[in-house]
């Protein structure tokens, strides 16, 4: 397995540099071809997305009816972080509020009923900081200048799929990123944990792409799937579509 190292690029997030042909040749061929095939080569580097996701919910396999959402997400690439706020409709009249971050290696996690009535709060589990940080390696595709993070190192799986790994405030964890022949992201794979109590187990998280298309300038994900393998049996718990995407926000 070919491996490639990130840590001595030149890793800068200014939004006056571009991402060059230059840089992207250390990488393995697969994301180096996807790089060119999405438009970033050539384009300014991404050190923050903003986006909006209006998505439905299932929190269980044997659920019958999604739970319409609309969320909004703010991501930096380096170092990794992450702000994510939605709101999901409970019932008539009821909803439900989430916030989830991920800042310097620790996670949050806050769910309230109104927005006002807590029912879940989670902080700082190793669980669920591991989770975040593999979250935020699969989201690389709203900001792939991430590639060159020095946290992060690739290594080629074969002509079609790219392993990144990811070391940061001692937390490591890796991603599975599959093209096809067009070298378009297909899906990503991780083993995550789907929960914080003491018998949780990774779990194999699947995110699918269903749609792309091109936002100032690159060929992004504006459909996705999320999944977990449980007991064998892929249950897609989540899937949303992206809108309002703004690379390098000013405010």
């Amino acid at each position: 397995m070919e491996k490639k190292e990130m840590h001595d690029m030149n890793f800068d997030l200014r939004t006056s540099n571009k991402l060059t042909a230059e840089m992207v040749e250390s990488l393995p061929l697969p994301v180096k071809n996807w790089l060119y095939a999405m438009g970033a080569v050539g384009h300014e580097q991404i050190a923050s997305v903003s986006l909006k996701q209006h998505g439905w919910m299932k929190q269980k396999p044997e659920q019958k009816e999604w739970t319409a959402s609309k969320a909004e997400q703010t991501s930096f690439a380096d170092p990794p972080a992450f702000h994510w706020s939605a709101k999901m409709k409970m019932g008539k009249g009821l909803f439900v509020t989430g916030k989830d971050s991920f800042v310097a290696g620790k996670a949050s996690m806050r769910i309230k009923l109104m927005g006002i009535f807590p029912l879940t709060t989670t902080a700082d589990n190793e669980k669920i900081n591991e989770s975040a940080l593999l979250r935020y390696l699969m989201e690389l595709v709203w900001y792939p200048s991430a590639v060159f993070s020095p946290f992060i190192t690739w290594e080629l799986v074969d002509t079609h799929a790219a392993k990144a790994v990811i070391t940061y405030e001692g937390l490591t964890g890796s991603a599975t990123y599959f093209f096809n022949e067009q070298s378009e992201l297909l899906r990503i794979e991780a083993w995550r944990y789907k929960d914080s109590g003491k018998e949780a187990r990774r779990q194999l998280c699947i995110g699918t792409v269903r749609e792309q298309q091109k936002v100032e300038g690159l060929k992004i994900p504006v459909k996705m799937e999320v999944s977990w393998l449980v007991d064998g049996d892929t249950f897609t718990w989540y899937k949303f579509d992206v809108s309002d995407v703004r690379f390098n926000p000013k405010t």
